[in-house]
C-alpha cells in the first residue's frame, strides 16, 4: 500500500449539535485523532493505536459552520512509534496579519500493532530537509520531557476521605462506532469522554459554563473494547484567579466483572467565560489534607515542566 508521511483532513461542525456557537475541546480532540491516525497508519503501513497525546493550547475556539483543516505529518519514529505532529487550522478565520488562525497544535504517538495487538517495528523515517530535520529535533527534545510528565502523572490510590477537592465520576458502557479494527475504541473518543468529565466538574465547582484551554499529558495505558465499562473521575486540584485545574483518571473493564483497569490519565484546565469572552474569576479551593496538597503539587509540577519545555522549544 502507498505511504504517506503528510495528511490533512477538513471537518465541519453542525451548529445543532453545538448551540452555543463554538466547538468544544472534545470533539477537536477527535478530529486531531482521526488524521494523526491516518499518518501515523499510513507510514507504518498497519494498525498503530493511541499511546500519548502532548499539550494543546487552545489558542482559538472553533466556530460552528466553519472549515477546518487538520494537517499531520510525520516527525519522528521510534522502533514501534510514529511521533505525529499536528495543527488545526481555520481557513476562514483570518488573524492580525491576514493568515488563516492556528486553533491549536499538539503531538501524537501511535504504536504500530498486528491483528493480536502486539507492537511490532515500524518503518523509520529519516528528515530530507533542515526544517524536517529540526521537526525531528523538537520531536526528540519532547520525548524526554513526555518521559518526566508520565512519572509525575503516576498516582497512588487515594482514600476518598483524604480528598476534599470537587469531584465527579461518570460511569458508562462504551458504545460509539469510533474504533479501531478489532472494536477498540479509538483515543479520540477517549480524549472526548476525558473532557467532558472534566467540563461537568468544573462546572459544578464555578457554577457557571465552562471551556478548556489546555489539554495534555494524556496517557494511554491500555485499550478499551466496545461493551466495556467505562468510569471517568475527574477532581478538581488547583485553582488559580481565573482557571480550574483537573485531574481526569479514566478506568475501563468488562461490565460482568468488579474491577476495572486504568486506561488513561490527563490534566485539563477549564476556565469560565464571561460576555466579553474572557476568562472570568472562580471561587478560591485550597488543599486542606496531605493528599490534596500532594495532587496539587503533582499539577502545578506538571504545567510547569510543560511551560518551561514550550519554552525551550521556541528557542527561548
Amino acid at each position: 500500500m502507498p505511504t504517506h508521511s503528510s495528511i490533512a483532513l477538513q471537518f465541519r461542525a453542525e451548529s445543532y449539535d453545538h448551540p452555543d456557537g463554538t466547538v468544544d475541546a472534545g470533539t477537536v480532540m477527535t478530529w486531531i485523532d482521526k488524521t494523526a491516525y491516518a499518518s501515523a497508519a499510513s507510514w507504518s503501513g498497519t494498525n498503530v493505536v493511541s499511546s500519548y497525546v502532548g499539550n494543546m493550547y487552545f489558542a482559538h475556539r472553533v466556530p460552528v459552520e466553519t472549515r477546518v483543516v487538520v494537517q499531520a505529518r510525520v516527525v519522528l519514529t521510534g522502533r514501534t512509534s510514529v511521533h505525529v505532529q499536528t495543527r488545526v487550522v481555520l481557513p476562514e478565520v483570518k488573524d492580525a496579519h491576514g493568515k488563516a488562525t492556528v486553533s491549536t497544535e499538539c503531538v501524537m504517538i501511535y504504536v504500530a500493532v498486528d491483528a493480536e495487538g502486539n507492537s511490532i517495528p515500524v518503518r523509520p523515517w529519516a528528515p530530507e530537509t533542515p526544517e524536517e530535520e529540526e521537526r525531528q529535533r523538537l520531536a526528540q527534545l519532547r520525548g524526554s520531557v513526555r518521559r518526566e510528565v508520565e512519572e509525575s502523572m503516576v498516582e497512588a490510590p487515594m482514600p476518598a476521605a483524604d480528598l476534599t477537592g470537587e469531584s465527579v465520576v461518570l460511569r458508562f458502557v462504551a458504545n460509539t462506532r469510533e474504533v479501531y479494527p478489532g472494536e477498540k475504541v479509538q483515543g479520540g473518543a477517549v480524549m472526548r469522554w476525558i473532557d467532558e468529565a472534566a467540563n461537568v466538574c468544573a462546572s459544578r465547582w464555578s457554577g457557571q459554563p465552562v471551556v478548556a484551554v489546555f489539554a495534555g499529558g494524556v496517557r494511554f495505558y491500555r485499550p478499551v473494547r466496545v461493551g466495556n465499562l467505562v468510569e471517568l473521575e475527574a477532581r478538581l486540584v488547583h485553582t488559580s484567579s481565573r482557571s480550574m485545574h483537573l485531574s481526569v483518571r479514566a478506568r475501563a473493564g468488562d461490565r460482568r466483572e468488579r474491577e476495572s483497569a486504568l486506561i488513561a490519565h490527563g490534566l485539563t484546565v477549564m476556565v469560565s467565560t464571561g460576555p466579553d469572552g474572557r476568562a472570568a474569576p472562580v471561587p478560591q479551593w485550597s488543599a486542606r489534607t496531605e493528599h490534596d496538597q500532594d495532587l496539587e503539587r503533582r499539577a502545578l509540577e506538571l504545567v510547569g515542566m510543560r511551560n518551561k519545555a514550550a519554552h525551550e522549544w521556541a528557542g527561548g
